[in-house]
């Protein structure tokens, strides 16, 4: 209720700020009455977007970023919501507003956040109904670890009754929860045999007692960690990226939308580029080759030739030129290049062949771009098959970056997981934006 409160005053507050902007020679906005049902909108979106973004899941001990991560996200789709609404409804009104609005309640909110935990921290002490009182099971050197890793919040909350080793008897645990009267169990599993660790679980199941379970094992990214069924019984779930599905869904409904209205739209450079380079060089308009897709399964991408057509045996007599580090091929001035084909490279056009692959699924408008499969079968590290855990792109960190001004194969790599860990809609829409420039003005191409 508080932040809806806040969702709504901070279009109010938009408004005034934008009304009484001295320095610009704004036109005069409506009267305020008129976003009266702009303020209860506002007020009912936002705490629903940040109840979607799991914001007020109950014993979600996330990091400060990650909080701020949901707070802004959440206020950029209400932002997002109220505009489309607004073009759906066909009313005009200042957008400025509506971007004001989002930014002030994304501030306000987390102040709100902020002096709540802060509250929480000061007064839990006092306040023994706000304490949980748990009861630590398993070895102590872990449970000392995971103690001393506590923020001040989660110690503020967490009041330690009683510790109990991995060897305890089935009676243990029961008696336990009666005698100090315990709210939650902490599990950590490493070390504990699975007979024990179904005793904890059912006695706290009939005890009616929480359970927060640590699965003992390193990952790289915990938030991509949650639970889910197989077979009708709990499973742990981990994801290959930090997306959620319905993100993810979200990205394959752009990339399919994308496809299909840059295929019509580029449709005439796409038979100007044809024409040139038949009129250029011999051999077919359209090259061909296997590339490894996502997990490295192969597929057919296309490209407009840029090469000769005996390109791919000659390589071998090219291999002490290479200029790239690892197990890609690739030299400033590669003498199997046609000049109309070199061309095409310096502004990418020779991949708009691959809006194909996009509509066919194979491949996104923005991912790791896809490597011939001889390439792949030479990665030596894990880390580089980690790039292949998503659909590869025609564009991505790599080619605003630097693209082939980048000679360390490692720092491709590193980039294309850059993406991957911190991957959103917003960041794919930021790259596509970005690559048009770099595109134009064949920056790093060659």
């Amino acid at each position: 209720m508080a932040d809806g409160l806040l969702g709504a005053m901070s279009v109010a507050l938009a408004y005034a700020f934008r009304a009484k902007f001295p320095w610009l020679n704004l036109p005069d906005l409506e009267n305020f009455t008129d976003y009266i049902w702009l303020l209860m909108l506002s007020g009912l979106l936002t705490p629903v977007l940040l109840s979607q973004q799991g914001f007020y899941e109950p014993n979600r001990l996330d990091t400060r970023g990650a909080t701020i991560f949901k707070i802004m996200r959440a206020c950029a789709y209400t932002v997002l919501g109220l505009v489309l609404f607004l073009f759906i409804v066909r009313v005009q009104y200042a957008r400025s507003v509506i971007i004001l609005g989002g930014t002030f309640a994304a501030f306000l909110i987390y102040a709100r956040h902020e002096l709540t935990q802060t509250f929480v921290i000061s007064r839990s002490k006092s306040l023994g109904n706000i304490q949980k009182r748990v009861l630590w099971v398993g070895r102590q050197s872990t449970i000392l670890n995971l103690r001393n890793g506590l923020t001040a919040a989660e110690a503020a909350l967490f009041d330690t009754v009683a510790e109990i080793d991995p060897e305890f008897s089935q009676a243990d645990i029961p008696a336990l929860l009666h005698e100090y009267t315990i709210n939650t169990v902490i599990l950590h599993l490493d070390g504990i045999k699975p007979q024990n660790v179904e005793r904890v679980v059912q006695a706290c199941d009939h005890e009616g007692v929480e359970m927060v379970i640590h699965p003992g094992v390193q990952l790289s990214s915990p938030f991509r960690l949650s639970m889910d069924q197989l077979g009708g019984d709990p499973v742990m779930y981990y994801q290959a990226q930090s997306a959620r599905p319905f993100d993810l869904v979200l990205k394959q409904i752009v990339d399919y939308l994308g496809g299909v209205i840059l295929l019509v739209l580029l449709s005439p450079l796409f038979l100007l580029s044809a024409i040139l380079l038949r009129i250029s060089s011999s051999g077919p308009v359209i090259f061909t080759q296997q590339r490894a897709g996502q997990n490295g399964r192969s597929f057919v991408m296309y490209k407009f030739r840029t090469m000769h057509t005996n390109a791919a045996a000659e390589q071998a007599h090219l291999a002490d030129q290479n200029e790239m580090s690892g197990p890609v091929f690739k030299i400033a001035s590669d003498p199997r290049i046609t000049p109309m084909g070199r061309f095409l490279r310096r502004h990418s056009l020779d991949e708009l062949p691959q809006l194909w692959n996009v509509i066919r699924g194979e491949m996104s408008l923005v991912g790791p771009r896809p490597l011939p499969m001889d390439e792949v079968k030479r990665f030596t590290e894990n880390t580089q098959r980690r790039r292949l855990s998503i659909k590869p792109g025609l564009t991505c960190l790599w080619q605003i970056r630097g693209r082939n001004e980048i000679s360390c194969f490692e720092d491709w790599v590193r980039l294309d997981l850059e993406y991957i860990d911190q991957w959103s809609l917003w960041l794919d829409i930021k790259i596509l934006f970005a690559t048009v420039p770099v595109a134009l003005f064949g920056r790093g191409g060659r």
